[in-house]
Order: structure tokens, then C-alpha cells, then sequence
């Protein structure tokens, strides 16, 4: 006598219908939980150790949410229950969090796991992915992030200003001017450039608008380096490069071959940052979308600067308003950044 336990395994529950939408579950994830941002990039090591850097697509850029919810035996239910319905090719509108920072988008979930924690207590964790975002279409808002450029009532040739009061919401854009008061951390778009990618700015500091501090003017408030401070503590590690033949029972002959022999590349972490500096430093590498370079000066002992660009980068959340940066930068020793191309 046998037991017949066959049945499509795409669903792994019965009984429980799966919501059409997933805000339907009315479920926010834990802190701890994490965005991390990919691009794909082709790239070769020519002379000197210059490099060419081409976006693999339209796409190159993805972010993948890793989310954790603490949640009971009935909300992990409908949480399988709602992926497994998606079947890892069927798309739905995902927001990560409440804090305002993403805007929801057509994602994929490819993996979940559960952690049985004890009685009626589940931690559920899943890899949603947004893939299918050609950013460069959105270059004058984000694709990802809620940061919008106006529609209307403001012309191309002005300057205006967006943040967010975490307390109001999303304060009015604002034409810039002199005699207005910015904050740190305030993003702008000036349209000064041919190139529409390269007219964001981003506020060094808290200010009282003049000519002298404008964009374009001599002792700038604004910003278009990534002049952002991360953790006391950061280790870099320079390998210097150098070409070496071991000749059989005797000593090795180093020959310098190329220039640049001491490039590095460096990693960051900025921890415990607000909300409101997140949103910028977000916006300043989307905008760089993994492979556009930018100039940076590396804050001790180092006194020349250097030109990186951002393959990766990751936000986790540590609690309100309170948030973790880790990013990647390889150097370019060329050290040309095009304004126009």
C-alpha cells in the first residue's frame, strides 16, 4: 500500500489564498535588513594600468532588497504563499521600506528562507530583485530612489533644490537663488552642461545663497566630487605593482614595466548616517550608475586627488533614521572626468 503524494511543487501551501498586491500583507521588514546595488560592466587593463569601462546595457545597474520579517506562523504562510504564486518570472510592485527613501518597482523574488525561531515566531527572509531598470531613461529623477525633478512650473534653465523634512515629508522644489538658506546634504540640478547627467550638485554644506557660493561660483557651497566623510578607522592596502623574474637557484630581478605602479582601490563604510545624507550619497552613485568616474579626495595622509568610479555598494538599515553605507571604489589612473560626453 502506497501513499500518493504527488502535486505540483511550484506551491508548497493549500488552503491560503495568496494576495493579489504585496502591500496587501501590510508587513515591514526588520532592521538589519539590506539594499545592494550592482552594476555590470565590461572592462579591460590597457598600458599603465588605464582601463577601458563600458555599461554592459541599458540595464547595468540592478539592486537586489535582502529583507527579513519578523512575523508568525499565519503572515510566513502568505509570505510562501505569495512568492511561490510569483514563481520567479512573474513580476510585482515591491516597496522595501516605510522610511520614504525607495520608490516601489517591478521586482522578482528568486529565494526566500525560513528560520524557525520558536513557537509561532518565524524570521523570513527573501531576495527581491529589480533588474529591468534602464536608469539612464529616468536621468532626471531616480529610478530607485524617491527623488524627483519638477514637471512643470520650473524651465530647464533654472536652478531648483528637493529634500526631504522627515517630520513634513517632501518639502517643495525650490528655485535657487541668492539669499536662500540650504542645508547639507540638499541636491540641486543645474543645467549648465550638455551632458544632462553631469548638471546634479550636492550641498558641502549648510548656507546662505551668494553669487560666491553658487554652483559655477568661486568658493562653491555645492559639490559635484564625493566629498562625503566615512568611518574613522578605514583601511586601504596598496599593492604596488612591479613585474619580477626568478631566475632558477639565485635571486628574483624586479623591472618596473608601466607607470602608475601604486593605484588602489578602497572601501568605505559610513555608519549610523541620517536618513537625509543617505538620500544624497544614493543619489550621487545612481547617478554614476557603476562605471561614470568622479573625482575624491581621500581624507588623511593621502594629499593628491584621485578619480574612482563605484561598481558596488550596499544601505543597510540599523534603525530610524539611522542607516550604514558600505561602498567599493576602484581608481582610474588617468584621472580625466568628461563633463560633456
Amino acid at each position: 500500500m502506497s501513499e500518493d503524494l504527488f502535486y505540483n511543487r511550484d506551491r508548497n501551501i493549500s488552503g491560503i489564498t495568496a494576495p493579489e498586491n504585496f502591500s496587501d500583507l501590510s508587513l515591514t521588514p526588520v532592521y538589519g535588513s539590506r539594499v545592494e546595488y550592482t552594476s555590470k560592466i565590461l572592462s579591460y587593463e590597457t598600458d599603465d594600468s588605464y582601463s577601458n569601462i563600458i555599461p554592459a546595457s541599458l540595464n547595468n545597474l540592478s539592486v537586489s532588497y535582502k529583507v527579513r520579517y519578523d512575523v508568525n506562523e499565519d503572515n510566513c504562510a502568505k509570505l510562501i504563499n505569495f512568492f511561490e504564486s510569483k514563481e520567479g518570472h512573474q513580476s510585482f510592485i515591491f516597496n522595501p521600506d516605510n522610511s520614504g527613501i525607495y520608490k516601489s518597482n517591478q521586482s522578482f523574488c528568486e529565494n526566500y528562507a525560513v528560520n524557525y525561531i520558536n513557537n509561532n515566531h518565524y524570521e523570513f527572509a527573501a531576495d527581491i530583485s529589480v533588474d529591468q531598470a534602464p536608469s539612464f531613461f529616468n536621468w532626471k529623477s531616480s529610478y530607485f530612489l524617491n527623488f524627483d525633478r519638477p514637471t512643470e512650473g520650473i524651465p530647464w534653465n533654472s536652478i531648483y533644490v528637493k529634500w526631504k523634512d522627515y517630520n513634513t515629508g517632501w518639502s517643495n522644489l525650490k528655485v535657487w537663488a541668492t539669499g536662500n538658506s540650504y542645508k547639507k546634504y540638499d541636491i540641486l540640478y543645474n543645467n549648465i552642461n550638455t551632458n544632462k547627467l553631469n548638471n546634479f550638485f550636492y550641498c558641502s554644506g549648510d548656507h546662505y545663497s551668494s553669487n560666491s557660493n553658487s554652483p559655477t561660483g568661486a568658493s562653491s557651497a555645492w559639490s559635484q566630487d564625493f566629498f562625503f566623510s566615512p568611518d574613522i578607522g578605514f583601511q586601504n592596502d596598496v599593492k604596488i605593482q612591479v613585474s619580477k623574474v626568478d631566475f632558477k637557484n639565485s635571486f628574483p630581478l624586479r623591472i618596473k614595466t608601466k607607470n602608475n605602479t601604486a593605484k588602489f582601490d578602497i572601501n568605505y563604510k559610513f555608519s549610523n548616517i541620517s536618513n537625509k545624507q543617505l538620500l544624497c550619497m544614493l543619489h550621487f552613485l545612481e547617478n554614476k550608475a557603476g562605471y561614470r568616474k568622479f573625482r575624491h579626495q581621500i581624507p588623511a595622509v593621502y594629499n593628491r586627488p584621485k578619480v574612482y568610479y563605484c561598481p558596488q555598494w550596499t544601505h543597510t538599515w540599523k534603525y530610524i533614521d539611522h542607516n550604514d553605507l558600505d561602498v567599493t571604489f576602484i581608481e582610474d589612473p588617468l584621472g580625466i572626468i568628461p563633463t560633456d560626453t
